[in-house]
């Protein structure tokens, strides 16, 4: 079985790193993803070149280059070719029809969701209008437990990955794949996030905070607050014990220490442990009557 992988960014640089390399690979097509710490393409390409992929860039992939693929296998990847066809298998992020979409995995640990996973789903037999809607293969579940970084998540996710990915291996080597289709009763969707997005609310609940601060964290640029007219990233915190305030105002510091300062959400409290200023230096808190906005 002749197979092309499409992928790109870090969901689909560990979707290749868990991929079955006895496997025929006949492509892999990538790009360079934008606004991200990890250098996914780099990881990708060396991949390529530790297996003996051939790499072609998505600007260069012609339908000629991968017409012989009996498969066509995406993950990580943003874009879609209008010749899908029965061959391609995108494996989603997310249990379909549960958070279609953009970003899944991070809206899903935001939300404080218990169970994440994959999805492989076929994009030719789906609304063309419609996000994500595609008739199912099958899905991967992942279990977590908070406190849980969007780091760590995607690693367990690239295993699932592999093995949701095995079966499908198994299923078309015996004939045509066998889908189901989505309930769109139960769809609900994940909106695409920009800059703003990464701003740290301090009017809502510390364990909310915590979730989104480990959410939006490596490999995305990371939570960030102003503070004293600039801004910084918030890159760790931890849940503090709370106390009574009878003038509550959410961002304040209220304490300084060695493990760094404790700042007062709209109900608990958080420790910042690790932040950094924008060319990546430690920040110094060192200054108690100071407001986080």
């Amino acid at each position: 079985m002749k197979i092309a992988l499409f992928v790109a960014g870090t969901k689909g640089a560990n979707f290749l790193r868990n991929f079955n390399d006895d496997a025929t690979v006949d492509l892999v097509v990538s790009y360079p993803s934008k606004a991200l710490q990890h250098n996914a393409h780099a990881d990708i390409q060396d991949l390529c070149r530790a297996r003996n992929y051939k790499l072609v860039g998505r600007n260069d992939v012609r339908a000629e280059d991968y017409a012989a693929a009996d498969l066509v296998l995406l993950a990580g990847w943003q874009w879609m070719s209008s010749d899908a066809d029965r061959r391609f298998v995108v494996l989603h992020d997310s249990l379909l029809p549960k958070l279609r979409g953009f970003n899944p995995t991070v809206t899903a640990l935001i939300g404080g969701e218990t169970e994440i996973g994959v999805t492989a789903f076929s994009p030719a037999g789906g609304d063309p209008s419609v996000s994500d809607s595609g008739p199912i293969f099958g899905h991967e579940v992942v279990r977590i437990a908070y406190p849980v970084t969007i780091r760590d998540a995607y690693e367990r996710l690239g295993v699932a990955y592999g093995r949701l990915v095995g079966r499908v291996l198994e299923a078309a080597s015996a004939g045509p794949l066998q889908l189901t289709p989505q309930d769109e009763a139960k769809a609900t969707y994940s909106l695409w996030r920009d800059e703003d997005d990464y701003r740290v609310d301090w009017g809502i609940a510390a364990e909310q905070i915590q979730r989104f601060v480990d959410a939006v964290g490596w490999p995305y640029m990371g939570a960030k607050t102003t503070m004293q007219g600039r801004e910084i990233r918030i890159d760790r915190v931890e849940v503090m014990p709370d106390i009574v305030l009878a003038n509550r105002r959410p961002g304040k510091i209220w304490s300084l220490g060695e493990g760094g300062p404790v700042v007062v959400c709209g109900a608990g409290m958080i420790r910042i442990t690790a932040a950094r200023e924008a060319d990546g230096s430690p920040v110094r808190f060192t200054a108690l009557r100071v407001r986080l906005a």
